[in-house]
């Protein structure tokens, strides 16, 4: 598909390619930064998960509660970027000023979304394989407990809960104002809190579930049925996006 403007004509490659490159020069120290933090995270987590793992008694129960929180946080953010523009987008609602300008441009608005999607599907398992990685070298007790094929296998099946979550944050990004994708990220996260505390007063702790799940050898079956979830959301979330985007007022 090709859109036209002022005699200039861009293709969906052209234009993603374009806004790639936007992106790149924008954000890449934000970039940056999500994978300083996540490395600072494998860092002060390792004590923890090994403490958990080992049985050791000194480290309270309740950490695995934690764990599977940031767990479930984490995954999606290392899809996105840390950057001044997404801290403030409260008060000053950057993302849709830039969509706005695209817009004024011969770009498509399916590229616009997919090149935000190519952004994440590149982040996430660059920056989640580095934050998996700085794990399993810090953990000794990870070692010992699954080998690195296992670990590979979870850091896939999360990958894959991350890529689900990121199409309705990406819908939310670049579908609504700054206030309201704040509103529905945090509620998001308190729910994610909410629901981590809960399984964890139950006895069910998701960090080390899964391992247990992948070491009785049903890792395979898991990772296949999180890997046609995280597909089906991305192709759901891509198509609302793109309408979503059509449909609303944008700031000039």
């Amino acid at each position: 598909m090709n859109t036209v403007l002022g005699g200039f004509t861009m293709n969906q490659r052209q234009a993603v390619a374009y806004i790639g490159a936007y992106l790149w020069r924008r954000e890449r120290l934000g970039m940056l930064f999500t994978l300083l933090f996540a490395l600072y995270l494998a860092t002060i987590n390792s004590a923890t998960i090994g403490g958990l793992l080992a049985g050791d008694e000194n480290v309270p129960r309740a950490l695995n509660g934690l764990i599977d929180w940031l767990n479930m946080t984490m995954y999606p953010i290392f899809g996105m970027v840390m950057s001044k523009p997404s801290w403030n987008m409260w008060r000053d609602d950057y993302y849709s000023k830039r969509i706005a300008q695209w817009r004024t441009m011969p770009i498509p608005v399916a590229a616009i979304v997919r090149a935000r999607m190519l952004q994440s599907a590149v982040m996430l398992p660059v920056i989640g394989g580095i934050y998996l990685l700085a794990q399993y070298l810090f953990t000794p007790a990870l070692r010992e407990y699954v080998t690195p094929m296992q670990w590979i296998e979870n850091g896939l099946i999360w990958m894959c809960y991350g890529a689900t979550l990121l199409s309705l944050i990406i819908l939310m990004e670049l579908g609504y104002t700054g206030k309201r994708y704040c509103l529905v990220y945090f509620g998001l996260m308190i729910a994610v809190a909410a629901i981590s505390t809960i399984l964890a007063w139950q006895g069910v702790h998701l960090f080390r579930s899964v391992l247990d799940i992948i070491k009785d050898g049903y890792g395979p079956a898991v990772l296949i049925g999180m890997a046609i979830l995280a597909a089906v959301a991305t192709t759901a979330g891509h198509k609302l996006t793109v309408g979503r985007i059509r449909a609303r007022s944008l700031p000039l």
